[in-house]
């Protein structure tokens, strides 16, 4: 009876269901191999994110990051697809493009769930399609190794904050900088210079900017993706000479700062931990976590 129950408790967690109206004909669970490689997928390409929900219809597997980025992935885990775009599903408490912003620290056109998909540079921006799916019995907790559970989740976890809550500085930046762009996602996070708030802007199909704020909200640098072979000989140099043991990631960051200088953030892990170093461009380092 004990290996009955473990049975149904193993398929329940992997099994989906992409709405209410879904035909649950198509929905199948997901396979141990396929979450591994999804998991090692996102940690190699898409690093300091994590998946916070998937769902699992017919012969695709779609995987949400908690930057509200979705992944499209083949039953075999081949990636089919990438979207920016706050997902269907995730409650957020608003979806903001940069022009409707107001100067009293409020974002203009408030949208809940639905889809958020950001507008081009002059384009409409997000649109809620009806209220965000809520965390049911049994969702996700926010596990980068995660593949499997409930969908529709409550957005919320850990230091994110409500795009409608950030400071009028940030707002204003934002409008004098990205108008345009939509903000999508927003967090507290700790560093190196402190504490921040990290927002991130995306405009049409790239990946998102993110924008990172001191603690009197004044602009520090901006973040983007780009391949670890895109960095510096001088950082790579001392990658390989200090950190030989260490598999590193197939993605980096590259951060342009205040005033015009650049840093790289390289990912890596050793015997499953975690690890990341900020280089100056001439390979120093800035901040090691």
């Amino acid at each position: 009876m004990k290996k009955i129950i473990f049975s149904i408790l193993a398929l329940a967690t992997f099994m989906v269901s992409c709405n209410s109206n879904a035909d649950l004909a198509s929905v199948s669970p997901v396979s141990s191999s396929t979450a591994t490689t999804i998991a090692s997928y996102v940690a190699q390409n898409y690093p300091a994110t994590t998946i916070v929900s998937t769902a699992a219809a017919g012969s695709t597997v779609t995987a949400t990051l908690n930057t509200g980025e979705t992944l499209s992935f083949t039953r075999s885990g081949s990636v089919i697809a990438y979207s920016n775009n706050a997902s269907e599903g995730l409650k957020a408490d608003s979806v903001i493009v940069a022009d409707s912003i107001v100067g009293d620290g409020r974002g203009g056109h408030k949208h809940r769930g639905g889809h958020g998909h950001c507008g081009g540079p002059s384009g409409p921006g997000g649109h809620g399609e009806g209220p965000g799916g809520h965390g049911g019995p049994g969702g996700p907790r926010p596990d980068s190794t995660f593949v499997g559970g409930g969908h529709g989740h409550d957005r919320h976890f850990k230091n994110e904050i409500a795009l409608d809550s950030l400071s009028a500085t940030i707002n204003e930046y934002i409008l004098s900088n990205y108008s345009g762009y939509t903000l999508i996602h927003a967090e507290i996070d700790t560093i190196c210079q402190g504490i921040v708030t990290e927002v991130l802007v995306c405009s049409t199909t790239k990946e998102p900017v993110k924008l990172v704020f001191d603690a009197a909200y004044t602009f520090l640098f901006k973040g983007e993706r780009i391949e670890y072979t895109a960095v510096p000989a001088e950082v790579s140099a001392v990658v390989t000479a200090n950190y030989s043991t260490y598999k590193v990631s197939k993605r980096a960051e590259k951060f342009t700062l205040a005033d015009g200088s650049s840093q790289y953030k390289v990912f890596m892990e050793l015997d499953k931990v975690r690890h990341s170093v900020t280089f100056n461009a001439d390979g120093t380092v800035s901040c090691e976590k």
